[in-house]
């Protein structure tokens, strides 16, 4: 697949873009490469868009040639390029201009989730103690974080972390993305006291996320799961 240029990232300048028109500027099997696009590629843990290119469905969105940056001690993926998977071959070709819409309503859910799921660690870490992440993913269902943890986490703490999370929610607090001073390639989520590297989609204030639930599982010994899941209307 060649491309002329870099696509441009119209989802972290604005993060509720819900189509845009681009040039295509590659094309391999189903994969399309675009000069721009509001499609966010998977990444960071979240699901890659979905949705339509000239009414052909896209069903994911990802990055091809990411190089690994080491920051704060996180291995983070930066550059490449990005690719919409079609479910059927483009009726289109290369330097044609084409209309790309995402499901706005998927993704929005996993902006929400998303944003959710670092308020939902950081209240989980007052009150359990700090814990070493070894994986999540996010998508329009729920986030899975998964942690190392020696004991099984107490189902009443769980509930008083739960409850701290919808009252930090349901202060409305502004969420800000930016790109870190360090690496303009990795990208930071900050909501009042809460600071932390990603590089997601996120809804600009805490009340758009509404009400969330927690549920913990086992992953065997040593290993402790937290789903959140937003409240049904959320």
């Amino acid at each position: 697949m060649t491309n002329e240029t870099q696509t441009q990232k119209q989802y972290y300048s604005d993060m509720y873009r819900k189509e845009t028109s681009a040039k295509v500027i590659g094309i391999e099997g189903n994969n399309v490469v675009l000069d721009q696009t509001c499609f966010y590629p998977e990444g960071g843990g979240q699901a890659g868009d979905s949705g339509e290119i000239n009414g052909q469905k896209v069903i994911n969105t990802l990055k091809e040639g990411s190089q690994i940056v080491s920051i704060e001690g996180q291995n983070i993926p930066a550059g490449g390029k990005i690719v919409h998977v079609l479910e059927t071959t483009p009726r289109f070709s290369v330097g044609d201009h084409v209309q790309a819409r995402i499901d706005w309503n998927r993704r929005h859910k996993i902006m929400k989730l998303h944003s959710a799921s670092h308020i939902m660690e950081h209240f989980l870490f007052k009150t359990f103690g700090k814990m070493n992440r070894t994986g999540s993913s996010v998508d329009e269902k729920k986030d899975r974080s998964d942690y190392a943890s020696p004991a099984r986490l107490d189902p009443g703490k769980l509930s008083e972390t739960e409850r701290l999370c919808n009252e930090f929610i349901a202060a409305n607090s502004e969420i800000l993305t930016f790109s870190s001073p360090q690496n303009p390639d990795i990208r930071v989520w900050k909501c009042a006291e809460i600071e932390m590297l990603c590089g997601g989609t996120h809804p600009k204030r805490t009340g758009e996320i509404g009400a969330i639930r927690l549920k913990r599982e086992t992953k065997g010994s040593g290993k402790e799961r937290i789903e959140t899941y937003l409240r049904q209307g959320n």
